[in-house]
């Protein structure tokens, strides 16, 4: 049993430095959560441009650390996680400047789900797909504590611009 457990031991010596190398890559992304993730910040980011100029920097030294590694994967998957973050840069911060946004897609899950909840309770209907379906993305502004002139009060600071955008 011990020469299956050494043959099993040695079977993996040729993946560690790759291991070692996928270990270090995840870290890459595990130091980019913690800026993203306000709770695990040190200190709380005062905007997105807070955020955003850490995340910035972050990315740079990444860049600038892997372009002098021999390893042509690292300098890959560096690049990839950089131009990731780039292409998705314009709508990535947003949720550190308007209050109650979600920043994860679970986040994004619960709100919608809450969104159903409301809508069953108001028409009794256990389906609310014709409900998405007819109001999409204007479902979002429906809060069901908020009376209707709040809401017009919310909607009047949007810019005309950033709706024009939107």
């Amino acid at each position: 049993m011990l020469r299956r457990l050494v043959k099993i031991a040695d079977s993996r010596l040729p993946f560690a430095a790759q291991v070692a190398q996928l270990r270090r890559q995840r870290q890459w992304l595990i130091a980019l959560e913690h800026l993203l993730d306000p709770s695990k910040r040190s200190e709380m980011p005062s905007s997105g441009q807070d955020v955003a100029r850490d995340v910035d920097h972050y990315l740079t030294k990444l860049l600038a650390q892997v372009a002098s590694a021999v390893d042509e994967e690292e300098q890959r998957v560096a690049a990839h996680i950089n131009q990731t973050f780039r292409n998705r840069w314009w709508g990535l911060f947003t949720c550190y400047d308007v209050k109650d946004l979600p920043r994860t897609n679970n986040e994004l899950e619960r709100y919608l789900r809450r969104i159903k909840a409301g809508q069953r309770r108001v028409t009794g209907r256990k389906n609310v797909h014709d409900f998405l379906i007819r109001y999409g993305l204007y479902a979002a502004c429906v809060d069901y504590r908020e009376s209707v002139a709040d809401l017009l009060v919310r909607l009047r600071k949007v810019g005309h611009n950033d709706f024009l955008r939107a």
